[in-house]
C-alpha cells in the first residue's frame, strides 16, 4: 500500500526533528529533548520506513546505525587534493614563513586565522543538495578510501545540512578524532572484557573509521571538527576563511570554537601560547596550531609549492623527550642504496604515548656533530610527534670516538661509495638484494603502480623464491608455469594468487607519471614524474631525452637531469624498460612541446616592485608561457622586466645591452600572447 500524503509529511517532519536534535546533542552540546522522547521519535520513523521503504532517504537518522560494508574500501579520487602542511617549530621559523608570504604578496601585514591542530584522521565530506553523499579519507592526498557507511554512524556529522544558502555541491574537510575521556572509558571496557587496551586515541580513531563492518564503527564514540571548504559548486561561499567557518557552522557543521582570527604575528604568538596552556584541558589530542591566511583571494594568489600550500603552516608543539640507553647503532639500506644509521633500543622506549625500538640518527655527520655512541644514555623525542629521533646524549658524558658508516654494504658486502656532494654513503651494487626488494615494494606501492596484493611481505617472498629479480619480472608472473609455482608456495592460496595477478594486470592502466615515480630513479618523485610525463609523453621519450632537454624543463635542475640521464643510459635499466613495454606497460599522454608555448626559449629577469602584480606572480606568468626566469642578468638574458627601484640588475642589463621592459612594456608584450592580460 503506497504511503499517504500525511505519512510522507510525518516522515519528513520526524527526519527534520531528529536531525535537529542530533545537531543540538552532538554539535551544540545541548538538548531540549529527553532520551525517551528521542527514542520514541526514532522508533516511529523506523516503523514508517519499514512499512514504506520508498520513503527511506540517505539523510534519514535511521541510517546512522551501521551495516556491513563491501569487503574492501573503494578508492576515491579527490577533485581537489588534500595536501599536507609545512611545519614551523620555533619563532624564527614562523617569522620566516610570514616573511615569505609577505614578499610574495608584497604587503607587510595580512589577517590570519589560528586553529588547534587536532591529532586525528583527515576526512573529506561531500554533500549534494545538502545531503551527505560521500565520506573519504585523505589517503595519499590524491586518492583516499570511501568510508561513507562508517561516517554515517558519527552523530556529529550532519546527514542533511541546515538552512537554504549552502552550495548545491560542497566538500568540507576536517578531522575525525577519539575524545580522550571516551577513549579511556572504551579502554576500561576492553580490559574488563579481557581484551588488550588500545595504545592512543589517534590510531584508534583511524582504525575505527576503517572498520569493514560499520556496526563496529558505530560502537566507537568518534567525533569530528570541520575546518575548511575543499571545493563548492552551484552557490556562493564567503571569500575569507573565517567567513567560511562561520557559514559552515550555520549549515550545521561542528566547527571548533577555539579558532581565532588575528591581525598580525603578535596575535599568532598569543594564540600559540594559549594553545600550549590549554592543551591538556582539551578533550582531544592536539600537536600544534595551524595558521592560515584569512583572505581566500590571497590564498589563490599564493598557491602551492610542491604538495604544501604557501598560505598555511603548522606551528608544532615542542616534542616530548625521554632518556634511555642506546643499545646499538644499526645501519639500513634503502631502495636507492643509501646507508642510513638508526638507533636501536632493545627494551623499547615509551615516548609520546608510543613504545619505539628504533629512532632516527639521520646520517654519519649528524652522529658525530651530536657526539652520539652506543652504550650512552641519550635523549629521544618524537619529531613533530611522529618520527622518533635521538636528540643527543644526556649531559656529562665523555665524548665518544668518531663514528663511521661501514665501508662495505651490510647487506651485499660490496664496497660503498661516499658522495661528498650529498653527504650520502651509498651501495652502488645494482644487484644488492635489499635494494631490489624495496624497489619492488616501492614500484607496487600506492603512489606508484598501486598493485593490489603486492606489499612488503609479498615482495620479499617473490624475490627470495627467485620469481622477481626486478620490476619488469612482475609482469611475467602471469605465465602458466609461474602461476603453478605461486599456488604451491606456502601461505599463498588460489584466491591470493588470483588477486595478485588481477592487481598486476590492472596496474598496466596506471598513468605515465606513476610509472616514472615507481621506477625509483634517484631524485625523481611524484612531482618530477608529472613534469617528465608532460614534456615527453612516453617512457621511451624520457629515456631518449638529453640532459639539456631535461634541464630546460621548469622545476628540473642539473642534479635531477643528471640523475635521469645516468639512469637512462644504464644497460640494465634499458632492458627493464624494454621488457615493461613488451609486457604492455607503456602509458602515454599528450606531450606539451616547448615550441607550443609563445615564450619558449626566452629567458627573463624580473627586478624591482611592480604595480599590476607581485614579482613572483610576474615570474609565474612568464613560466606559464614557456619562458625561463633567472635570478641574474647575463648575456643569455633576452629581457629584463623592471619595476620601481630595480637596483643593480637594471644597471647590468644596460651595460650588457639586454633589452629592458618597464611594466607597461611588459604588459603590452603579455597582451600579444594573452588577449585577456590587462
Amino acid at each position: 500500500m503506497p504511503p499517504t500524503q500525511i505519512t510522507k509529511a510525518r516522515a519528513l517532519e520526524l527526519r527534520e526533528q531528529l536531525n535537529r536534535l542530533n545537531h543540538q546533542y552532538y554539535v551544540a552540546n545541548q538538548s531540549d529533548s529527553t532520551d525517551a522522547e528521542y527514542d520514541a521519535l526514532m522508533q516511529e520513523l523506523r516503523a514508517i520506513e519499514a512499512e514504506h521503504p520508498d520513503l527511506l532517504s540517505p539523510d534519514s537518522p535511521t541510517q546512522r546505525v551501521g551495516a556491513p560494508t563491501a569487503p574492501e574500501f573503494t578508492e576515491v579520487t579527490h577533485p581537489v587534493p588534500l595536501l599536507s602542511l609545512s611545519n614551523v617549530f620555533a619563532d624564527d621559523d614562523l617569522v620566516a614563513w610570514h616573511r615569505r608570504v609577505s614578499e610574495f604578496l608584497e604587503i607587510d601585514e595580512f589577517p590570519m586565522v589560528c586553529e588547534v591542530k587536532v591529532d586525528g584522521l583527515a576526512i573529506a565530506l561531500t554533500y549534494e543538495d545538502g545531503v551527505l553523499v560521500r565520506g573519504a579519507t585523505r589517503g595519499d592526498g590524491l586518492t583516499g578510501e570511501d568510508v561513507t557507511a562508517n561516517i554515517r554512524t558519527i552523530g556529529s556529522i550532519p546527514l542533511r545540512l541546515q538552512g537554504d544558502d549552502y552550495p548545491q555541491r560542497l566538500e568540507v574537510r576536517g578531522e575525525i578524532y577519539f575524545p580522550k575521556k571516551a577513549f579511556d572509558a572504551f579502554n576500561e571496557e576492553r580490559v574488563a572484557e579481557g581484551l588488550p587496551p588500545y595504545m592512543n586515541p589517534r590510531n584508534s580513531a583511524s582504525g575505527s573509521l576503517r572498520q569493514l563492518d560499520s556496526r563496529e564503527t558505530a560502537k566507537r564514540p568518534l567525533n569530528v571538527w570541520l575546518y575548511s571548504i575543499g571545493w563548492a559548486e552551484g552557490g556562493l561561499v564567503p571569500q575569507s576563511h573565517s567567513g567560511r567557518l562561520e557559514a559552515m557552522s550555520g549549515w550545521g557543521f561542528r566547527v571548533n570554537p577555539w579558532t581565532s582570527a588575528v591581525p598580525d604575528l603578535n596575535g599568532v604568538r598569543d594564540a600559540y601560547a594559549r594553545a600550549i596552556e590549554e592543551r591538556e584541558g582539551l578533550d582531544y589530542l592536539i600537536d600544534g596550531m595551524v595558521i592560515k591566511v584569512d583572505d581566500v583571494g590571497y590564498q589563490d594568489r599564493l598557491g602551492f609549492v610542491g604538495r604544501e600550500p604557501r598560505w598555511a603552516t603548522a606551528y608544532k608543539f615542542p616534542p616530548e623527550q625521554v632518556s634511555a640507553v642506546l643499545d646499538e647503532i644499526r645501519v639500513s639500506v634503502g631502495r636507492t642504496g643509501a646507508l642510513t644509521p638508526y638507533a636501536y633500543f632493545e627494551e623499547g622506549v615509551q615516548v609520546g604515548g608510543v613504545v619505539v625500538h628504533q629512532a632516527s640518527l639521520h646520517n654519519e655527520q649528524d652522529i658525530n656533530r651530536k657526539k652520539i655512541a652506543a652504550g650512552q644514555r641519550v635523549i629521544v623525542q618524537r619529531a613533530g610527534d611522529v618520527i622518533p629521533q635521538v636528540v643527543g646524549p644526556t649531559p656529562g658524558q665523555p665524548a665518544p670516538p668518531e663514528y663511521r658508516l661501514p665501508d662495505l654494504c651490510p647487506v651485499c658486502g660490496e664496497p660503498v661509495f661516499r658522495d661528498t656532494d650529498e653527504a650520502v654513503v651509498r651501495c652502488v651494487n645494482g644487484r644488492c638484494p635489499v635494494q631490489t626488494q624495496r624497489l619492488i615494494e616501492h614500484f607496487a606501492g600506492r603512489g606508484a603502480m598501486d598493485i593490489e596484493g603486492l606489499g612488503e611481505k609479498m615482495a620479499v617472498l617473490l624475490f627470495n623464491e627467485g620469481l622477481v629479480h626486478d620490476v619488469a619480472d612482475i609482469y611475467a608472473l602471469n605465465a602458466e608455469e609461474t602461476q603453478i609455482r605461486l599456488k604451491e608456495m606456502e601461505g599463498l592460496g588460489e584466491l591470493s594468487v588470483q588477486r595478485l595477478l588481477e592487481g598486476i594486470e590492472a596496474s598496466k592502466k596506471q598513468p605515465l607519471p606513476r610509472l616514472l615515480f615507481g621506477l625509483g630513479v634517484l631524485h625523481v618523485g611524484a612531482e618530477v614524474g608529472e613534469l617528465l610525463a608532460d614534456r615527453f609523453g612516453s617512457l621511451e621519450g624520457v629515456m631518449d631525452a638529453s640532459e639539456e632537454e631535461l634541464i630546460a624543463i621548469e622545476g628540473i635542475g642539473p642534479r635531477i637531469a643528471a640523475s635521469v640521464r645516468d639512469w637512462s643510459q644504464q644497460d640494465g635499466n634499458l632492458n627493464i624498460v624494454q621488457r615493461l613495454i613488451d609486457s604492455g606497460v607503456d602509458p602515454r599522454q599528450e606531450r606539451r612541446e616547448p615550441q607550443d608555448l609563445p615564450w619558449s626559449g626566452l629567458r627573463f629577469v624580473v627586478t624591482g616592485k611592480l604595480e599590476a602584480f607581485s614579482r613572483p606572480e610576474a615570474q609565474a606568468r612568464i613560466k606559464s608561457l614557456g619562458g625561463a626566469v633567472s635570478s641574474s642578468v647575463s648575456g643569455k638574458t633576452n629581457y629584463v622586466v623592471v619595476g620601481e627601484e630595480p637596483g643593480s640588475k637594471y644597471d647590468k642589463a644596460v651595460r650588457l645591452e639586454v633589452p629592458v621592459l618597464d611594466e607597461q612594456a611588459f604588459l603590452s608584450l603579455l597582451s600579444e600572447v594573452e588577449p585577456s592580460a590587462e
